[in-house]
């Protein structure tokens, strides 16, 4: 989340959105988020539906395991990556779709 953060200024120059999800209480979201300076929403999720939808929430496991998605204006994922985000990967795919958005 903290890498998002840094990056939050490209991703807007890029007409991009960061938004998180977990499974914990909105107090305990917004408690969070203060502490690490995060700026974006966190959404609360404790139904874990989103997590099963994006494959991170395994059986009998409580938590998600981190992933990182981007989906596109229309809504199609575009790219999805289990751990720790690759900030390179997705600054050029965001490159990318804010260039194709542009020729359009």
């Amino acid at each position: 989340m903290e890498g998002h953060q840094r990056n939050l200024y490209l991703y807007d120059r890029l007409n991009a959105r960061v938004a998180g999800v977990s499974r914990d209480q909105v107090a305990t979201l917004e408690y969070w988020a203060e502490e690490m300076g995060l700026t974006f929403p966190i959404i609360s999720n404790p139904i874990g539906h989103l997590g099963i939808w994006f494959g991170t929430l395994e059986e009998g496991y409580p938590m998600f395991s981190r992933k990182t998605v981007v989906i596109d204006k229309w809504g199609v994922i575009r790219y999805m990556q289990t751990g720790s985000p690759d900030f390179r990967e997705i600054l050029t795919l965001l490159k990318q779709l804010h260039e194709e958005e542009a020729k359009r």
